[in-house]
């Protein structure tokens, strides 16, 4: 069996032997110099501790997510071994883990190789290398579409404790369903449980890691051109939708400025029910590339329309699901994206 292979089958106990065994070989490629003395380390708070030539000590920790959550959960560990240089070591770091990581000032390597660490009169950084984990099969996801019913209901009110079944219930999913996607969650440490209910542990980690696997493009997406721009048209795409009996929903730029009246736009964004393409031929919409200024989206789940609201009278996606899609959305989306989420108004307080 060849080490990548092997690494893909390593979990829990049996991934930290392999991320100690190779610590060492990381450590000096990013050095440049050898590291002389590699020990495990005695206590809970670090796993592995290393030397290097010019007498350094370094304490790293190993999870076996290169998630926001874990990051999370790794920065009171870190801060165990005030004499050494901490670094957190994951599989694979995810963007959005190296964000939160970045955020919480915490070092970090990943078997890949990348890495980002700063200490007295030392800054690393390597970003690029591709995983190496290669999993069969297709590897279940906490976001896959159905399954992000879970973390949609859980960030409508992150407060909120929630039982299994009532989870099930609000979502449609059966019993089995519910309780592998939070056993996922949980192995991400993205929840928090009192007894038999559980939240996320934090709203902000949550979406970071939902960001991270959200892709717009897995929607069923048309776009053409109609008559007119900016929110003038999407009200009006909007009433010509609702008299056709088609439900739908505004996303992107048109949910964020009648959400909080953030900037003119020109691109309409709208879920449709059903083929995208009956709706976009009913509204007489010219379908091309060339001067867009309309995106009609067949979801790719139904649920992404759950929890929508009227603002003005126009049917908008859920604060969150409007995040999620600016993020991929071109104009000044992400400016928009950040707006939402600087002003709070993602869920409420």
């Amino acid at each position: 069996m060849s080490q990548v292979d092997h690494f893909a089958k390593s979990s829990g106990l049996a991934f930290e032997r392999e991320a100690a065994r190779r610590i060492p070989e990381l450590l000096a490629d990013l050095l440049d110099e050898p590291v002389s003395r590699f020990e495990h380390a005695p206590d809970g708070g670090v796993d592995v501790v290393a030397r290097d030539d010019r007498d350094r000590v370094w304490a790293f920790q190993v999870k076996n997510s290169g998630g926001p959550g874990a990051v999370t959960s790794a920065s009171e560990r870190l801060a165990a071994a005030p004499d050494a240089i901490p670094v957190l070591v994951v599989p694979y770091m995810t963007p959005a883990g190296a964000r939160t990581a970045a955020e919480r000032n915490i070092n970090w390597l990943d078997l890949a190789g990348n890495a980002s660490i700063r200490a007295e009169n030392l800054y690393l950084s390597r970003e690029g290398r591709p995983s190496v984990f290669k999993t069969p099969g297709r590897p279940s996801s906490p976001f896959a579409p159905k399954s992000a019913r879970i973390t949609r209901a859980l960030l409508q009110d992150p407060r909120r404790w929630w039982r299994q079944k009532g989870l099930a219930e609000v979502t449609g999913l059966d019993d089995g369903s519910v309780s592998r996607t939070v056993r996922r969650l949980d192995q991400e440490q993205l929840l928090e449980r009192d007894g038999h209910t559980l939240r996320p542990a934090d709203p902000d980690t949550l979406l970071d890691a939902w960001t991270d696997a959200y892709r717009f493009d897995a929607h069923d997406v048309i776009v053409g051109h109609a008559s007119g721009s900016g929110i003038e048209l999407t009200r009006d795409l909007s009433q010509r939708l609702r008299e056709l009996g088609i439900a739908h929903a505004a996303t992107g730029l048109p949910a964020a400025w009648l959400l909080d009246r953030f900037a003119t736009f020109r691109i309409s964004t709208i879920y449709v029910d059903g083929d995208p393409r009956d709706a976009a031929d009913r509204l007489e919409i010219r379908r091309n590339e060339r001067g867009a200024n309309v995106q009609l989206v067949g979801p790719n789940d139904a649920a992404v329309m759950a929890f929508r609201r009227e603002i003005d009278g126009v049917p908008i996606v859920s604060p969150v699901q409007a995040y999620l899609d600016l993020r991929a959305l071109p104009e000044r989306a992400s400016e928009a994206a950040e707006h939402l989420r600087e002003q709070r108004l993602l869920w409420p307080e």
